[in-house]
């Protein structure tokens, strides 16, 4: 079971390896988008955590160690290294997380400071926090406009991987020809059925 933790998740209603760095002073990385190379890149060996069972289920909590090493790296993602930073999701039943970024050597070598021997994978993005964040802000700002033509939006988010943004409605055919169009960008548009959020009434 993978824990999500993306650089950056909203929505409009309730709902949000380590890679081998290029030869010194290249400016490249040899990873490629959406590569799956395993933890023997991560530097530090994998710490699976002790599994806890309650009600019957098996949960794999991330470890004081792990949490800590991701939220310096979620921070500075979303700051310094919003331009590289995608986002982040963890692993803990294996003991390793994965962070992902637009290829940088600057990124890169920060992350593995910032792991401080924890097992964090680099992968490739194809679009930063920030492109991404952009994107669904723009969205945000039509939601009533996307009302008026037949699209009810019940919910927006950025994927993690940086592969896209990723848009809930009901109104699934409809928007998967009418938004890329309208925003007339390289950052894909995910399109997924969803509903809008029930909220429980209180009942005296």
């Amino acid at each position: 079971m993978r824990k999500v933790l993306a650089g950056l998740t909203m929505a409009l209603v309730a709902l949000s390896g380590c890679g081998q760095p290029g030869g010194a002073g290249s400016g490249e990385t040899n990873r490629q988008v959406g590569d799956e190379s395993g933890v023997r890149d991560c530097g530090a060996d994998p710490r699976p955590p002790d599994p806890v069972v309650t009600a019957g289920a098996t949960m794999y909590p991330t470890t004081d160690e792990m949490s800590q090493a991701l939220d310096r790296i979620r921070q500075a993602g979303e700051s310094t290294y919003r331009d590289t930073f995608a986002g982040l999701e963890v692993v803990p039943e294996e003991g390793y997380a994965i962070v992902y970024g637009v290829p940088s050597p600057e990124f890169e070598a920060f992350v593995r400071d910032a792991a401080q021997g924890q097992c964090v994978v680099l992968r490739n993005a194809a679009h930063s926090f920030a492109e991404l964040n952009a994107l669904q802000d723009r969205i945000m700002v039509d939601w009533d406009l996307w009302r008026t033509r037949g699209i009810d939006i019940s919910s927006i988010g950025a994927r993690h991987d940086g592969s896209g943004v990723e848009v809930g409605t009901l109104d699934v055919e409809k928007a998967r020809a009418e938004l890329p169009e309208h925003y007339d960008t390289d950052i894909p548009i995910i399109v997924e059925q969803a509903g809008p959020v029930a909220f429980l009434s209180d009942r005296g």
